[in-house]
């Protein structure tokens, strides 16, 4: 797993809204009906994240966003090891 900075950025709207770019949601299989869960990512240097993941992914949620931790160097919380 990596992560993957896109080329692309958009504005929030007046009530909080971001659209998320076409080509991301086919590569994602992002629909109109899709169930999105966020995250929130803080790494060492207090930087913020913000991750989504949809429910087609067939591996438990909980082990990717440990994986995605990794990745980055940050250490897994203690609440999401007994989640595991």
């Amino acid at each position: 797993m990596k992560l993957m900075k896109e080329n692309v950025s958009r504005k929030i709207d007046s009530l909080g809204r971001v659209s998320i770019p076409k080509a991301m949601r086919q590569r994602m299989e992002i629909d109109d009906a899709s169930d999105l869960e966020f995250y929130t990512l803080e790494n060492d240097d207090g930087e913020l994240y913000i991750c989504m993941t949809n429910h087609k992914v067939g591996n438990n949620k909980y082990e990717m966003a440990a994986k995605v931790l990794e990745e980055l160097g940050v250490t897994i919380p203690a609440e999401l090891e007994e989640k595991i």
